[in-house]
């Protein structure tokens, strides 16, 4: 007995194990429209079932196994109803939605199947592919703004960007560094992107109240360079690297250095290795994830990205790392 007692508690293991199915159940909810139902107030599970077409008993426990994580409470006398977490993030429509993010991560299913062959092999995933295909995954590259945005913010600040005068931001994708920049009014930024995700960044720019400074102008990433050598005083490249590989960074990079003036600002914003000494965060399970889900794409190490930029004529200036994003400035030579 003594040696029984003795073990460390399997009690995280055993939750390890079983997290897949927790994520099933908050992708269910989202498929089936739980949460949008929920919105217009507390519902017992029969009426919440025949509102959805779905088996009374199989969605009660459904509902009950959403109140287990957090996302659902009452009971059928007073009705089942979101709690302040639901509210916030999984109703469509509400500033904070990120549903939409949530399900193309669990698009990502199959793909993590496959990742004892993927570890044995170095067979790679392909779901995620060049830049050119960011519209095919609207929900990974423009799905997260509620959490995006307060991060740009607070790097702009950090970084002190403002005034930035005349911006691209070339990887646009829902917005938020564009939008961070124009809150000095006399900005004038060019939102670049895919034409799916540039109809979402325009969104939220009329939301935050500073579209009258924003131009967009679709693109396809491609060989061709969008705008003319020297066009822009600050140009911004984010969450696009880890995606693309080496190769294609390298070269996109070398496009936003191009494009900025003499003395310009560059910055690259993305999700990279840590730095020695700093945080390491969850950023293998990040890392593993591009291995399983893209053609060329990991978490890259600040250093290299910094070399990167050197060889396209870009001084290296500032680092600011918040959270799992780190912005690396550079300035045109």
């Amino acid at each position: 007995m003594t040696r029984d007692t003795q073990r460390p508690d399997p009690g995280p293991l055993l939750a390890l194990n079983f997290g897949f199915a927790r994520a099933r159940v908050l992708g269910t909810a989202v498929e089936l429209g739980v949460f949008t139902e929920l919105a217009g107030g507390p519902r017992p599970a029969g009426t919440l079932a025949s509102a959805l077409g779905c088996d009374t008993v199989a969605l009660t426990r459904l509902l009950d196994a959403l109140a287990d994580l957090g996302l659902v409470t009452g009971d059928d006398d007073s009705g089942r109803r979101l709690t302040a977490l639901a509210e916030e993030y999984l109703v469509p429509g509400r500033p904070g939605h990120l549903g939409e993010h949530f399900t193309e991560v669990l698009e990502q299913w199959d793909n993590w199947g496959r990742l004892t062959d993927a570890v044995r092999t170095g067979v790679r995933g392909n779901r995620l592919g060049p830049p050119r295909e960011r519209d095919l995954h609207p929900g990974m590259f423009a799905g997260a703004h509620p959490l995006a945005a307060p991060m740009a913010e607070a790097v702009v600040a950090e970084l002190g960007l403002r005034p930035a005068g005349r911006v691209l931001d070339y990887t646009a994708g829902s917005g938020e560094w564009g939008i961070a920049l124009a809150a000095d009014p006399a900005a004038e930024v060019t939102a670049h992107d895919t034409p799916g995700l540039l109809a979402v960044a325009r969104r939220h720019a009329v939301q935050a109240g500073v579209a009258d400074r924003f131009a967009f102008v679709p693109g396809d990433f491609g060989p061709r360079q969008p705008f003319a050598d020297g066009s822009f005083d600050t140009v911004v490249m984010a969450h696009a690297g880890r995606f693309a590989g080496p190769e294609e960074t390298a070269r996109m990079i070398a496009a936003c250095a191009r494009m900025l003036r003499d003395g310009g600002t560059f910055v690259y914003a993305d999700i990279m290795r840590a730095d020695p000494g700093g945080p390491p965060l969850p950023r293998a399970m990040l890392d593993l994830s591009l291995l399983v889900n893209t053609r060329h794409g990991g978490l890259r190490d600040p250093a290299d990205c910094r070399t990167a930029m050197e060889q396209s004529g870009l001084l290296p200036k500032q680092t600011v790392t918040r959270g799992l994003v780190t912005a690396l400035t550079g300035q045109r030579r």
